[in-house]
Formats: C-alpha cells, sequence, structure tokens
C-alpha cells in the first residue's frame, strides 16, 4: 500500500530533535523535524505502524535509520485513515524515526509492537474464550500442537487491523501476519483471493472477521490490535479444530 521512495521530500538533519531518546513502541505522534529512538529493538518480528494525522491534504514522510545504515524513507499519505504497516527484524540494533514532512502540519502517529516489549503488556489469551482489545491492547496465548484457528472479529462498522506475530519464521526471519476486517479500501486480498494484499499485509477482508488457520506446534500467539483510535474493538478467539 504504501510505497518507501528512496528519495527524501526535502533536506533534514535527521535526528536532530529528539522527543524521546528511549521510545518503547507505545503511541507518539512526531511533528515534522521530530525524532523518536527506541535504542534497542529485539531479535525477532517487530511491526511498526505509521500513520498521518493531519486534517490537511499534506504528504508526509518519515525517515528511518538502524544500526547505522541507509536512512528508508516511508511516504505518509495524506487523508487516510488506515494506517501503513512495516514489519521487519531489526535484529537487536537500534530503531530511529524522524518526520521529515514538507508542510509543518502534518504530524505522524507511530507505533511499535511485538512480544515481551515494554510498551505492550498483553492481556492473556486462552483457548475458546473471546478477548476484547481496544486501541493498542494486545493478547498473548499458548497454541495447542494441532490445529487451530485465530478468529478477528470487529462488529462496529469500522475497519480494524490487527497484528499476528507467532509460528515459524520465513525466510526473510519474520513471523508477523497483518490482517484488516472491515476493508471497503482495498477488498479483499491476500491468500485463495487472486489478490495480493497491501504492502505490509497478509490479508484484508471486506467482511467483519477473518480466520487465520494454522499448525504451529506448542508456540505462543501475540495479538495487537493495531486500528486507529476511533475504530471499535478486536475481538479474537483462539479455537482448537
Amino acid at each position: 500500500m504504501t510505497d518507501r521512495s528512496k528519495t527524501p521530500a526535502a533536506y533534514e538533519i535527521i535526528d536532530r530533535s529528539s522527543i524521546d531518546l528511549e521510545w518503547n513502541g507505545s503511541p507518539l505522534t512526531l511533528m515534522p523535524n521530530q525524532n523518536a529512538n527506541m535504542p534497542q529493538t529485539m531479535n525477532g518480528t517487530m511491526v511498526f505502524a505509521y500513520q498521518n494525522v493531519s486534517s490537511q491534504n499534506n504528504a508526509g514522510q518519515l525517515s528511518a535509520t538502524s544500526g547505522g545504515g541507509e536512512p528508508q524513507f516511508l511516504n505518509a499519505p495524506a487523508l487516510v485513515n488506515q494506517p501503513s504497516m512495516w514489519i521487519d527484524n531489526w535484529k537487536g540494533n537500534n530503531l530511529s524515526l524522524t518526520n521529515v514532512s514538507i508542510n509543518q502540519n502534518t504530524p505522524i502517529s507511530i507505533q511499535a509492537i511485538g512480544p515481551g516489549m515494554p510498551g505492550a503488556t498483553p492481556a492473556p489469551l486462552p483457548i475458546g474464550s473471546p478477548v476484547s482489545l481496544s486501541f493498542g491492547k494486545t493478547a498473548q496465548g499458548d497454541a495447542a500442537p494441532q490445529w487451530m484457528q485465530l478468529v478477528l472479529q470487529c462488529n462496529a462498522p469500522t475497519l480494524c487491523i490487527a497484528a499476528v506475530i507467532g509460528g515459524p519464521a520465513d525466510a526473510s526471519g519474520n513471523n508477523g501476519y497483518v490482517i484488516s476486517v472491515n476493508d471497503g479500501v482495498n477488498g479483499n486480498t491476500g491468500p485463495n483471493t487472486g489478490a495480493a494484499p497491501p504492502a505490509g499485509y497478509y490479508a484484508t477482508t471486506t467482511t467483519n472477521a477473518y480466520t487465520l488457520q494454522f499448525n504451529w506446534g506448542s508456540s505462543a500467539v501475540f495479538v495487537a490490535n493495531m486500528s486507529s483510535l476511533n475504530a471499535g474493538p478486536l475481538n479474537v478467539t483462539l479455537r482448537q479444530l
């Protein structure tokens, strides 16, 4: 969904005005030229969400650097209610984020989520019992060593976005899945739909529920509600088959 252009919006001194040198992933809003730095990421999958929350039609952009590497520039489109997602394994390096938008009225909200992060204290996710997650909340449970389903449902007429981390890592070292329900913009995408999902997403659906079926052995399952602040709660059910 989001084009990570290598061309910055304008010349800026990246990291010059840090407002949080010890950012732990909790929701935070960066104004242009402001920076947040996570001193050490996990050596595992983390989901990073960012959204241009300007009320004006201002295109936004973030700079992201990690471990002394070259900056990546993440475009944050104007007037879009759906956060952009970036799933990666930063392998324990720092993650530094700077709002490099041209227009000064271009705030960008950011959030990072992953198991064990200090910014997230998961609620229990028992097998067979639904759990309701409000904005930014997380849950974690243990899958049984058999086929399982994770049901993600939003009964409000709002777009809801879930981040799921668990199971074996893919070739890139990631084991994260981002899924949206009530998604009238992107429609039905992902496995068994014939349509590729937006960048950073595993699947999207126009219905109010999505079922992720898996057999990951006896492993932890971590779920986060990455929807916008005005979205309805996300209902999560982990069940055995």
